[in-house]
């Protein structure tokens, strides 16, 4: 396993990478007749999502697939559709694209979004967590309208430099213990904001 490829989240024109969630589970394609199957190293779970939030609504815009995905009980295919959009294949890594969607997510909770990371700090494997990037926005969501938006940097700032300053511990604890791998691949708002954080 190594670093996976994170959702995207385009805010007002801008991407951020998926950070953090708290809430209600984002776009589950299963739930949607839409099986992902194996991509490869950096992209375990067979699938990413590219969100955006615009008029103050969030939308599944782009899915990606992996090469053994099947749509409708269908092996995926050039050509075959998802929501409505025709599939295309990325030939450098055997994936597919379905874009562009306009899929409502119905979510209600919070998320972190991420721009900037910061590459020394970067670890070659899971999602890196809040603290990792150089901005950060929460949003807030109910049945997928964002009722607020609240810029953390400076927050996070605060965490990142306790962590490094070695005043709190890494979140994602000692690389060489137990779990560390298994926690890396969450998105939970304790691996950016853990309980001690100043």
């Amino acid at each position: 396993m190594t670093a996976q490829i994170p959702d995207t989240i385009d805010i007002d024109g801008s991407p951020h990478a998926l950070a953090a969630v708290d809430g209600d589970p984002l776009f589950d394609p299963v739930g949607h007749d839409v099986f992902p199957g194996p991509f490869h190293t950096g992209c375990h779970r067979g699938y990413v999502c590219g969100y955006s939030i615009a008029d103050d609504r969030l939308t599944l815009r782009e899915l990606v697939l992996g090469q053994h995905a099947t749509v409708a009980g269908r092996p995926i295919s050039p050509g075959a559709t998802v929501f409505g959009a025709s599939v295309t294949e990325d030939a450098g890594d055997g994936s597919y694209t379905a874009a562009p969607l306009s899929v409502h997510v119905p979510f209600s909770g919070r998320l972190l979004a991420g721009r900037g990371l910061i590459e020394h700090l970067h670890v070659d494997m899971g999602f890196a967590p809040g603290w990792r990037y150089a901005r950060v926005v929460e949003v807030v969501l109910d049945a997928g309208h964002v009722v607020a938006r609240v810029d953390r940097s400076a927050e996070v700032a605060a965490v990142r430099d306790a962590v490094l300053d070695g005043v709190i511990p890494d979140p994602d604890g000692d690389p060489r213990g137990a779990g560390w791998v298994r926690r890396t691949f969450t998105l939970t708002y304790d691996r950016t904001f853990p309980p001690t954080h100043p």
